[in-house]
């Protein structure tokens, strides 16, 4: 009886057991869904989450990026207005020479003063005084705006931003003469700084005639890429390459930046002619002055190259023409970028930007590290 007795209560105990079970086992499972749920409904997907840490990353680098740009505006904008307190002074102190007023129009006129800009930012990107260049950083003005005043009588332009160009409110004659006088202001200002500068300055003028004589007699039929990057090499790359070169080199900057400093100014400069031979036919004016005048620029030079003959002919029969309509200059534009002549330059624009950045690798982290990289970012400021 008792072993009857034992068999029942195990059974119906096991029995128990079970099913109390399989009761906390289907209340675990649904435990299990109804926190999931939850946790899906609150948390979102991984991927979700980076994209926001993402995005909250760039807004933070775009905020920085911002920061540095106003920095930089604000430290160019305190320069050029030394600049131009400076080449005021300049002039004051020549108040007996006939030819001041000329000298005045020419240099006091608008303009961005990269170049004198550069030599400060160089010299101040390896430890350099900024005062200490600063008659330097206005020689190299002074023989730029020489060019200028020569080009003008060389293109016979009768304007220059937005004013009437030196030669014709006076004459060629006694625009050349201003010229060559803004010429010798600019060795005057350079001499203090020692024979190794002179030199250098030197031969960046000859560079500057050179680059000018080339440009004077390219002919459109039969100039190449290479003599077109020759030419802007010389009259317009040389005098970046001069102004950081010697910039570094008045405050004694190591071998090697003054070496990146210079491939630096060459790489800006040759980046900033072609974009501004590139605003010529896009910007403002209806009429490219490059087309008018006959200068041969990359943009045109691509145009009758890969064109067919209805597109030669017609950059042949108005290349040099200064009376060519409104009209037939869209016409030529359009044609180019057909061709993809402008995609092209934006591309080599591209090429000498990034090599101008890649430069400044063995230049010492600075802020006026960070003002030469924003500055190679400006190569759209034409009017230099």
């Amino acid at each position: 009886m008792i072993e009857s007795f034992n068999e029942t209560t195990y059974e119906k105990v096991l029995c128990g057991f079970i099913y109390v079970l399989f009761m906390y086992l289907a209340i675990f499972i649904n435990l299990i869904v109804t926190t999931k749920r939850n946790i899906s409904s609150r948390v979102q997907p991984f991927d979700v989450v980076m994209t926001k840490e993402n995005d909250s990353r760039m807004r933070v680098k775009s905020a920085l990026i911002s920061c540095e740009e106003t920095d930089f505006q604000s430290h160019v904008l305190g320069m050029r207005q030394s600049i131009e307190s400076k080449l005021a002074n300049i002039l004051s102190e020549f108040s007996d020479i006939e030819l001041r007023p000329l000298l005045e129009y020419a240099l006091l006129s608008k303009g961005k003063r990269l170049r004198s800009i550069l030599t400060v930012l160089s010299a101040q990107s390896v430890g350099g005084n900024p005062e200490k260049v600063m008659p330097l950083a206005l020689s190299f003005e002074l023989l730029h705006t020489a060019t200028l005043v020569h080009d003008d009588i060389i293109d016979q332009d009768t304007a220059r931003r937005g004013t009437k160009t030196l030669c014709t409110k006076w004459s060629a004659n006694n625009a050349i003469l201003a010229g060559d006088a803004l010429i010798a202001l600019s060795i005057n200002l350079a001499a203090d700084f020692g024979p190794e500068i002179m030199k250098i300055l030197s031969n960046v003028g000859l560079e500057l005639c050179d680059g000018e004589y080339l440009d004077a007699n390219l002919c459109l039929e039969k100039a190449t890429e290479q003599q077109y990057f020759a030419k802007i090499e010389k009259k317009s790359a040389s005098l970046f390459r001069g102004a950081a070169c010697c910039g570094a080199l008045a405050v004694e900057g190591k071998p090697l930046e003054v070496e990146a400093l210079a491939k630096f100014g060459e790489y800006f400069g040759m980046a900033y002619q072609l974009n501004d031979d590139l605003e010529d036919l896009l910007g403002k004016n209806q009429i490219s002055q490059d087309l008018k005048n006959g200068n041969v620029t990359l943009p045109l030079l691509r145009m009758y190259k890969r064109g067919d003959g209805v597109a030669k002919n017609l950059l042949k029969e108005n290349f040099g023409n200064r009376n060519v309509s409104v009209a037939v200059a869209k016409e030529i534009r359009d044609t180019m970028d057909e061709i993809g002549a402008f995609v092209y330059c934006r591309r080599r624009i591209a090429d000498y930007s990034k090599k101008a950045k890649a430069s400044l690798n063995d230049i010492r982290d600075s802020m006026f590290k960070s003002h030469l990289l924003q500055f190679s970012n400006h190569v759209d400021e034409s009017e230099g």
